[in-house]
């Protein structure tokens, strides 16, 4: 309906919010059943106008602290955004809670109340605007709407409101950067567009509804008409912004459904059904028309003049100057000195955008992660005179941030890590069990920030995969030691997938079982359900790692400890071919006992067994006219799968678990394959990098793909053509290879 035009855009948004309000409060319903907490949405869902592809902005408060919150909380996340063969449900944003990314995850009311009444800024003020109650405690839903309402809404206008609103005006004509007005219209951060539209109402409605209580509204149709009643805006300007805001949504959900992206970028250069090419023959001045109008009440954002010419002379467009104003410089720091520490301000920029010059990495992401790290460090006067000082440490965060939005995100999640990044040192670890486990995070954010930044520079992904594999498995081994202390057991770690072959990469999920080598006991339960609990629980920067259980005999139904010989016998006797695909990439985690027996080998594969391994691929499989890394015919996942038929159907055993070693077992097997596999992984893990967004799909029409062809040193439609050459040929020599494809 999207592609066609065919159902009114507003009433598709509208539908679909009510459609997740619904999912939501199954979900919470499953997972807080103790009525102490209540969830919120804000954003889109907040004024029920979910695009097709937007993150859910959700909000979560409880009356009290409780422990099993938490725990109730990644149930919450895993049901809603684990990924499974159909998908998922959706992405889940919370960072809109006191204190954002720092604070807690759910706040009590206590806290709710102190940080937005003590702390609380106009931008928090305007997206309080959509806060709308979706479940939970009646009590705390109460206490916090009333709450917010004060919070958005004053009886008396505060002079420095109009000031605060045109910086928040200006950071949103940022966004629009000069790439794309060339051959694309940003349809939400573009001057004009759906950002704002919303902040133009948003600002009306925060200014008048103090002494209105009517304006309180959600809605942006809602909001412009009710505005117009009451003579507040002019008609014809209402009518105006109304339609404008639903051709702009129309055109949102059409550029979304298009590949299932979440993009607000219309392609000018690319064909269109015929409501898209009517659209556009107006939209420009219709753009034009609402900049005027919000400006109208915001204004144009505030240039310091000085600053203006001094960033000019380095050749900055001017969108990024405007940046730099209103999120650096204007930024307040401790100082005592003002005049000393603005011109070390300005020297610092003035040095860090040289350094970037000469780098030659995307000068507007790296300023734009500065500023993240600087927000997120509170910095005060002296963190620009250490940067000042401190060349090479300016150099490494200025290539970081140009080149990794992954490794940025994790710096400025966690700017502490900036010393043991520099210096590549890390302390020991404590024996405090909780204090260990803070530890064991931070070691992985630093594996991934010193690795990460090595492979961008070499692209050596031997070592690559070798590092992040090795940290996991002394993170695993450091974990399990610490807990058999309080629950002494027999119980080992059986690692599998990526994990087990030594191939661990970014993003990578370890797949693991347990396995007992001595007489049960209650401590083996008890151990592996704290060992997942204490890996999985949140910590600064996230969970410790991802964990994936699924390969355990019987599956998810299956036992969470399983003695070896059991295991053992299992394999030999009951499992499906497709297990025995996945174990034969199983070795221990820092065990030396009895090697997992591989005589499952020699059991071959029936017919009837390739003919099903054959489905399973088939499924598998993606039709996407986009080339994906890993799921396209011909890519990593095929070519893993397809290997590991062999070596089943031919009763061959590998000297070892990693894929390449899987490939050179079989004699005579053709070397291009070997390559082709290995550059896929190559540009995988890149991607992972440089990528804004998690995908495995390369496609000159993904904003990443560009950056990628950078980092490759090569133009994207020459990568782009590698990388389908390289799938093709592995199509065609899979064909001959593969079991499961051959006539059985």
């Amino acid at each position: 309906m999207a592609k066609s035009n065919s159902q009114d855009p507003l009433k598709i948004c509208h539908d679909w919010s009510a459609a997740a309000d619904e999912l939501l409060k199954e979900a919470f319903a499953q997972c807080f059943s103790d009525g102490d907490v209540a969830l919120f949405a804000l954003g889109k869902l907040g004024s029920s106008e979910l695009n097709l592809s937007s993150d859910v902005d959700l909000l979560l408060v409880a009356n009290s602290e409780d422990e099993r919150h938490l725990k109730n909380l990644r149930k919450f996340q895993k049901v809603l955004s684990e990924r499974t063969a159909d998908g998922f449900v959706f992405r889940l944003d919370f960072e809109l809670r006191p204190g954002g990314r720092h604070g807690p995850l759910i706040p009590t009311i206590e806290h709710f109340r102190d940080y937005y009444g003590n702390y609380g800024e106009t931008w928090e003020r305007l997206a309080f605007v959509r806060l709308r109650a979706i479940y939970g405690s009646e009590s705390v839903i109460t206490d916090v709407t009333s709450f917010a309402r004060k919070f958005s809404y004053r009886r008396h206008l505060d002079f420095t409101l109009f000031d605060d609103l045109k910086h928040l005006r200006g950071k949103i004509q940022n966004h629009y950067q000069p790439l794309t007005a060339i051959d694309a219209i940003d349809l939400k951060m573009g001057v004009g567009g759906i950002r704002d539209l919303e902040l133009f109402t948003h600002a009306l409605l925060v200014v008048h509804g103090g002494k209105d209580h009517s304006l309180q509204l959600r809605g942006t149709v809602e909001a412009l008409q009710a505005l117009a009643a009451k003579a507040l805006l002019p008609k014809a300007e209402s009518d105006f912004l109304i339609s404008h805001y639903g051709n702009l949504r129309g055109l949102e959900n059409y550029v979304q459904a298009l590949n299932d992206e979440q993009t607000h970028l219309l392609k000018l250069n690319e064909v269109h059904p015929e409501f898209v090419v009517t659209a556009l023959k107006t939209l420009t001045s219709e753009m034009n028309h609402c900049d005027q109008i919000v400006k109208s009440l915001l204004g144009e954002a505030p240039v310091s003049t000085s600053l203006e010419n001094e960033l000019a002379q380095l050749g900055l467009p001017e969108s990024e100057i405007q940046d730099l104003w209103n999120e650096i410089i204007e930024q307040e720091v401790l100082s005592r000195n003002k005049g000393r520490d603005e011109n070390a301000r300005k020297a610092f920029l003035h040095e860090f955008i040289q350094t970037l010059k000469v780098q030659g990495g995307d000068s507007h992401r790296a300023l734009s992660f500065l500023k993240d790290f600087i927000r997120s460090t509170r910095a005060k006067a002296s963190f620009f005179t250490l940067l000042l000082r401190e060349k090479e440490l300016m150099k490494k965060l200025a290539w970081l941030f140009a080149h990794s939005p992954y490794l940025s995100r994790i710096l400025c999640s966690r700017p502490e890590l900036l010393d043991s990044f520099v210096y590549r040192a890390q302390n020991s670890l404590s024996e405090d069990l909780g204090l260990m486990l803070e530890e064991l995070a931070e070691k992985k954010l630093l594996s991934e920030l010193v690795n990460g930044s090595l492979y961008l520079e070499e692209r050596n992904l031997t070592e690559l995969l070798k590092n992040l594999t090795f940290t996991a498995d002394t993170t695993a081994t450091a974990l399990l030691s610490a807990l058999k202390k309080d629950f002494p057991c027999s119980v080992q770690i059986l690692a599998l997938g990526k994990w087990g072959g030594r191939e661990l990469g970014f993003k990578s999920d370890l797949d693991f079982i347990f396995v007992i080598t001595g007489e049960p006991s209650d401590n083996d339960f008890k151990l592996a359900k704290r060992f997942i609990s204490r890996m999985t629980e949140p910590h600064r920067g996230g969970s410790i790692y991802s964990i994936d259980m699924r390969l355990r005999p019987s599956g998810k139904a299956g036992p969470i400890v399983i003695p070896l010989d059991d295991l053992q016998k299992y394999l030999a006797q009951e499992s499906e071919p497709w297990e025995r695909q996945a174990y034969l990439k199983a070795r221990w985690i820092d065990y030396a006992g009895p090697s997992l027996s591989l005589e499952f080998i020699d059991k071959g594969l029936s017919a009837e067994q390739l003919i099903e391994l054959n489905r399973i691929r088939t499924e598998l499989i993606t039709t996407s006219p986009d080339v994906n890394l890993k799921f396209s015919e011909g890519g990593m996942v095929d070519v893993e799968l397809a290997i590991q038929a062999v070596l089943l159907s031919e009763k061959i055993a590998p000297p070892d678990t990693s894929t390449e070693s899987f490939l050179t077992a079989k004699q005579a097997i053709a070397p291009e394959l070997i390559a082709n596999y290995v550059y896929l992984r190559q540009v995988e893990q890149m991607l992972q990098l440089i990528a804004s967004e998690a995908t495995a799909e390369v496609s000159l029409n993904h904003e990443s793909f560009h950056n990628l062809a950078v980092a490759f040193n090569t133009s994207p439609s020459k990568l782009l053509a590698e990388i389908s050459k390289r799938v093709s040929d592995n199509v065609a020599i899979l064909k001959a290879l593969d079991p499961r494809r051959g006539p059985h």
